[in-house]
């Protein structure tokens, strides 16, 4: 099964509303659908649509922070994605596991659909905050820097 996110375009004089992809790398997955194809679907909406631009540039922002880390624990963005989640204790604590003596946390998801808009905007703005200390910059640096 793929999930791609979609919207729904307005109604035109000629054609009905139709949907299409949200964003490109949806896009990606959407292509693998051929002309005509019946596609079966469960749909969800969101009250208040996510950012696309907020979370490339969270990745983007990550990326920059792997590029001028200092230490192997940030080397990559997957690693400052989670450093950043240690951090902000961004972790489901019913998921995470102790195993002799040692915790194993499970990161909370940032994807759309498990992440309210106001959500992710105060966890994005808490993260920045934590990149742009760690690089020692101020946050328009690090955003500068990322785009």
């Amino acid at each position: 099964m793929k999930e791609i996110a979609i919207q729904k375009t307005p109604k035109c004089n000629h054609c009905g509303s139709t949907m299409r992809s949200f964003s490109p790398e949806d896009e990606l997955v959407w292509q693998e659908y051929k002309p005509h194809q019946v596609i079966r679907a469960k749909t969800s909406g969101a009250k208040k649509p996510r950012s696309y631009q907020q979370l490339k540039l969270f990745w983007a922002c990550c990326r920059s922070a792997a590029d001028n880390a200092r230490d192997e624990s940030w080397d990559n963005q997957d690693k400052v994605a989670n450093q950043i989640k240690i951090r902000l204790q961004f972790i489901d604590m019913n998921k995470s596991v102790f195993v002799d003596g040692k915790f194993f946390p499970h990161f909370r998801s940032i994807a759309f659909k498990n992440l309210s808009h106001m959500d992710a905007c105060r966890f994005f703005d808490r993260a920045f905050e934590v990149m742009a200390k760690y690089l020692g910059c101020s946050v328009d640096d690090l955003m500068v820097n990322a785009e």
